[in-house]
């Protein structure tokens, strides 16, 4: 099944982000071939806290748990966060404005609750893309300063 992921699921699941709601269907096409298929088992890591953001991952079926190490008298305490899922639509590495980070590092670790599909993609892929498709920077630079705008009210 992972290997035949449809590509009318893949732009309905690039759809439901809001940082591409705004491509064009032929955007919305070219960037679902290249999105590649990942599974992972229960229990499973997806992604470590720390680790650079070099990816984003959109749920196509199952659910995870984002964990996040916090401290208490200092001594590191993992709590679960939220809870992922695919019904959800639900991405990692990705919010509104598309690829944030203020450190360039994965802020919380996400674990496959129960067996995962996501596609996957590379930042530098999504950068190819983007560069060949000079609206997708457009857009992004639009959700972007929509989102910082939101933020500020």
């Amino acid at each position: 099944m992972i290997d035949r992921i449809p590509l009318e699921k893949r732009q309905s699941v690039i759809k439901t982000q809001p940082c591409f709601a705004a491509l064009k269907d032929q955007e919305i096409e070219m960037l679902a071939t290249l999105l590649v298929p990942k599974e992972f088992k229960a229990g499973e890591t997806i992604v470590n806290e720390g680790d650079p953001v070099d990816s984003f991952y959109l749920l196509v079926s199952g659910e995870a748990e984002v964990k996040k190490i916090t401290y208490k008298d200092k001594i590191p305490e993992e709590k679960i966060v939220a809870k992922l899922t695919a019904d959800h639509h639900d991405a990692i590495g990705l919010n509104e404005t598309g690829f944030y980070s203020l450190s360039g590092l994965r802020t919380a670790t996400v674990v496959a609750l129960t067996d995962v599909v996501a596609l996957h993609l590379t930042l530098a892929l999504f950068h190819g893309f983007a560069l060949y498709y000079s609206h997708v920077n457009e857009v992004m630079r639009e959700q972007s300063r929509s989102y910082i705008n939101m933020r500020r009210v």
